[in-house]
């Protein structure tokens, strides 16, 4: 009982950090308009998220940023698909429009159940592969077709699904667990901050003159899809599996075309509605608890 509650919780978790990080479109927008670039608002997101969560530990009773040499090791890991996830997928907008890079990335609950089934031997229940169908079919029916093909682009949209897969099912099964889901966001951040720096700084595009507005919208981003965000999602994982999270978090472009269409007056046609459906479809099926058929006595 105690367990059923305790994934209730966790898929709360994923929901809500979903909707934040469905804000990041909003604000990367305006951060693009007011000078910045993909690695400079990668870079910004968690070099402020972690300047945040740094000083957060500081005030919390019994929360230390300090780490065993192991556990550290641990994080590098973590951290590696965590960073070259946003890159892979800003990027990809170079060569195809957002709306496919989005449905691209967002197949990955697909690759994290090919991962769970192949390397973890994890079996997948009926009601998951259902749900999974209509997330995958709700995101596809999201996509309206309005821009270039690239074969690179494509690459790099599904590279940054599988990416991300990839960190989720280490997240799940880590050893980091045990750390404070703050501390575990800093140095996720922190790492992630130094690597995209890193990257940024040595092909030539980090870009560090912003206006006021463009700060703004990265300190924003930091707040909302990193301290906020990032921790439930962490904390989510960890409660409802790897599975379940991956599923609920296509809540996140929901909210962006929700987003688009209170902020920006965009209009939903029929197909993105019916989209919408199949995937909040797919949300209340995972949350009905599945009835263990009666032993025969």
């Amino acid at each position: 009982m105690m367990r059923n509650i305790q994934k209730q919780i966790g898929v709360i978790y994923v929901i809500l950090s979903a909707i934040l990080f469905g804000t990041m479109p909003l604000l990367a927008r305006i951060a693009y308009a007011h000078g910045s670039n993909a690695y400079a608002v990668a870079f910004g997101r968690f070099f402020f998220g972690s300047i945040v969560l740094g000083v957060v530990t500081l005030l919390v009773p019994d929360c230390t940023v300090k780490i065993s040499k192991s556990q550290f090791l641990t994080l590098v890991k973590l951290s590696v698909p965590y960073a070259l996830m946003p890159i892979l997928l800003y990027v990809s907008y170079t060569y195809i429009d957002s709306g496919m890079a989005t449905t691209l990335h967002f197949t990955y609950p697909i690759a994290v159940m090919l991962i769970m089934v192949v390397f973890c031997k994890t079996r997948l229940d009926a009601k998951q592969i259902v749900c999974a169908v209509l997330c995958v079919g709700g995101m596809a029916l999201l996509y309206t077709p309005n821009g270039q093909m690239s074969a690179r682009g494509i690459l790099l949209a599904v590279g940054s699904g599988i990416v991300y897969a990839v960190y989720i099912v280490l997240l799940g099964r880590s050893p980091a667990k045990r750390l404070h889901s703050l501390v575990l966001a800093f140095w996720v951040s922190l790492l992630s901050a130094i690597e995209i720096g890193l990257i940024a700084l040595f092909s030539g595009n980090l870009v560090l003159h912003l206006d006021a507005a463009g700060w703004a919208a990265e300190i924003g981003m930091a707040l909302f899809a990193t301290v906020f965000a990032l921790v439930l999602f962490q904390k989510g994982v960890f409660l409802c599996g790897e599975v379940k999270a991956s599923l609920f978090s296509t809540f996140e472009p929901l909210t962006g075309i929700l987003i688009g269409a209170i902020v920006f007056h965009e209009v939903l046609s029929v197909k993105e509605m019916i989209g919408m459906i199949g995937i909040l479809t797919a949300a209340v099926l995972l949350v009905i608890p599945t009835k263990k058929a009666k032993s025969i006595p």
